[in-house]
């Protein structure tokens, strides 16, 4: 039988694909029993989980054709994270208000996060017209869209998590909260006291949070997802007890989608929970490399310079050079 905190760590694993996080705080690789195995395996992808991305779709790709770039390095595991909040319990389908790039080095553990603002302007493939990238889902689904980000950025994306944040915060909740530093306008329309030190916020209050667009744009919304994502990874490295665990576990299953194989998740254990970094985040296309332009039928659109900005995504994934991104 496995101890609590190589349990915790299977645990902890399986939050991976929801959180873009992995508990790295124990000193034992799991062993995990065949029960134990089929029990992840069967929570990531059973019947409900595995929405049929192929159907009902204006367009069709295939999980074997998602234009990845080959010669990239390959210790680098990319993972596209999509968020919706439609409200629907099917997951995989409409527009995407968040696409974050996951990388995580399966020799060192190193973490990273690239969130992409949903107004750029690209081709979709396939379709062979200008949409904004946050379409991709709901035209062709997960595929579409990992097909969609590999192409304009020259990535080797195989994997994908989709997660319904109207089911997130419910997630939130089964922690204890999670602690955000937030400045007097944020305060206000969370509808907390503003204070100058980080508070707890609940599940609600925390999806009120990262949907805010009103203060600024949609780079100052992804800003906020990723500083709530690295507040949940710091959360769950100073630990969170095994009930808050398995809780939290049990809800996020029922709001997430993955192509990640168990055998995927596996060969992240021992980098992840040694590796002790902290999470590095950005945001893409940087300062100086995009502006605004209003045509139909996208109305307002992000236009940005395709070369800069996809070298320096390579640069930030696979060299560490952030280039002050905002």
């Amino acid at each position: 039988m496995m101890n609590k905190n190589r349990r915790m760590l299977a645990l902890i694993l399986s939050m991976l694909v929801l959180f873009s996080t992995c508990g790295a705080m124990f000193a034992e690789a799991p062993n995990l029993t065949d029960e134990e195995l089929a029990a992840i395996d069967l929570a990531l992808q059973d019947e409900n989980k595995d929405v049929p991305v192929q159907e009902g779709f204006r367009i069709q790709v295939s999980p074997d054709d998602l234009s990845v770039t080959e010669g990239l390095d390959e210790n680098w595991m990319n993972i596209l994270l999509l968020g919706t909040d439609t409200g629907s319990i099917q997951l995989n389908y409409g527009r995407t208000d968040t696409m974050i790039i996951l990388s995580v080095n399966k020799v060192t553990g190193k973490m990273k996060l690239a969130s992409l603002v949903r107004d750029m302007k690209v081709d979709l493939p396939i379709y062979n017209r200008p949409a904004k990238i946050n379409a991709a889902n709901a035209y062709g689904g997960p595929l579409l869209a990992v097909k969609t980000v590999n192409e304009t950025f020259g990535l080797n994306i195989r994997h994908y998590v989709s997660i319904n944040f109207k089911g997130f915060k419910n997630v939130i909740d089964q922690l204890g909260g999670v602690e955000l530093l937030l400045n007097g306008s944020e305060s206000k329309i969370v509808g907390v006291r503003h204070l100058d030190e980080p508070q707890l916020l609940n599940g609600e209050q925390a999806l009120e949070y990262v949907r805010i667009r009103m203060l600024d744009n949609n780079f100052g919304r992804n800003e906020r997802q990723r500083k709530l994502l690295n507040s949940l990874f710091n959360k769950i490295l100073k630990g969170s007890n095994m009930q808050q665990a398995m809780e939290a576990l049990t809800e996020a299953i029922q709001h997430m989608a993955t192509n990640l194989s168990i055998n995927d998740l596996l060969s992240l254990v021992i980098p992840v929970f040694t590796g002790m970094e902290q999470m590095d985040t950005i945001g893409f296309p940087a300062e100086g490399d995009y502006r605004y332009q209003y045509e139909e039928p996208l109305a307002s659109a992000v236009v940005f310079k395709l070369e800069e900005t996809k070298q320096k995504l390579h640069d930030y994934i696979y060299q560490g050079i952030t280039q002050n991104n905002p």
